[in-house]
């Protein structure tokens, strides 16, 4: 089946790489190690994702964890390194999409996204505002790999699922979206991504 739409994933691919030097300010901030950043979030990643909690009150957690209250200012301090770390976007992928959309495929977007990024940095990727379609995870209440979030993405795209070439970089991710029926890739890069979605534009 020859692909009719393009789908990105935001993180390490439409953005450049996590900017990791965020877990050593954040240290710093809280007079705690550098590894503890670096692990203490994920555990509370898919409520923040879902938009169950906001960045506030995931840091609160993750510092209760360690027996340390924090104040606002900490915390909202915290929240600014992290969202931030994930803002820079890459201009050739950028670029490499709008062309495809420019060719006549549709474009979406399909994104564990918290609220924080959106509100602060949202409005400022091109991909966001350009896109045909885009889900974010905190507005759906779903995340990524779950099954329903790509049914969305699917009924949202208005086509087969098979018509669909999505990107990310998460290879539960992929197999996730493959399962859903999507021709889903595992993102290593746009000279890869290049190759793979030519193949999918031939249905090979």
């Amino acid at each position: 089946m020859k692909a009719k739409a393009l789908v990105l994933d935001y993180g390490n691919v439409i953005s450049e790489s996590h900017d990791e030097t965020c877990y050593g300010r954040m240290a710093a901030l809280a007079g705690l190690s550098e590894g503890f950043f670096r692990e203490g979030f994920w555990r509370y990643r898919p409520a923040y994702d879902r938009g169950e909690l906001r960045g506030v009150e995931l840091w609160a957690r993750v510092l209760a964890d360690a027996g340390v209250s924090a104040d606002r200012a900490l915390l909202e301090a915290l929240v600014r390194e992290d969202v931030g770390s994930w803002r820079r976007v890459s201009d050739a992928v950028t670029r490499w999409a709008l062309d495809i959309q420019a060719a006549g495929f549709r474009l979406g977007i399909l994104s564990n996204m918290p609220v924080d990024f959106l509100e602060v940095y949202g409005h400022t990727v091109e991909l966001f505002k350009r896109a045909d379609f885009a889900l974010f995870s905190c507005e759906l209440g779903l995340v990524k790999p779950e099954s329903a979030i790509y049914r969305a993405c699917v009924e949202r795209s208005g086509f087969m699922p098979g018509e669909i070439v999505f990107f990310d970089d998460m290879e539960a991710n992929v197999r996730s979206a493959r399962e859903a029926g999507i021709d889903a890739y595992r993102w290593v890069g746009l000279d890869r991504a290049r190759v793979d979605w030519d193949a999918a534009i031939r249905g090979e």
